[in-house]
């Protein structure tokens, strides 16, 4: 059970750092610091606790992928706008594309990984 909500807090968290880390320098990685690091891995931790809170109360919504993708979205939304004001456009614009790029992630890393853990399954059953 540990197990499995520590996935439920490192899943999300791996999401939002380097999406958040990618938006803040818009896509110019060259142009992160330790300063942008540390926003992101903070975001990431929010974002990652969030998620893990909200599983505790609603983990019937836990099993489709695009709520998943919806919540682990919005709670990065809402941490970004937490941890630094915008870098570019208005006050919550940074947060959203932040949000939406995570929630993208999510729902691509979801996807992907079944079908790699679906592969796997039939190389084994084969051999």
């Amino acid at each position: 059970m540990i197990a499995q909500k520590l996935k439920i807090f490192i899943t999300p968290f791996c999401e939002a750092t380097p999406a958040c880390l990618l938006v803040m320098v818009q896509g110019n990685i060259w142009l992160a610091t330790l300063g942008h690091l540390q926003k992101a891995l903070e975001t990431g931790f929010i974002t990652g606790l969030g998620v893990l809170i909200l599983s505790l109360l609603t983990h019937r919504l836990f099993s489709n992928k695009f709520v998943v993708a919806g919540i682990t979205g919005g709670m990065c939304f809402v941490a970004d706008l937490l941890v630094h004001p915008s870098h570019f456009g208005g006050v919550a614009t940074e947060a959203i594309v932040t949000g939406a790029f995570t929630a993208l992630i999510s729902l691509l890393l979801n996807i992907v990984g079944k079908k790699l853990y679906l592969h796997t399954q039939d190389r084994i059953r084969k051999h």
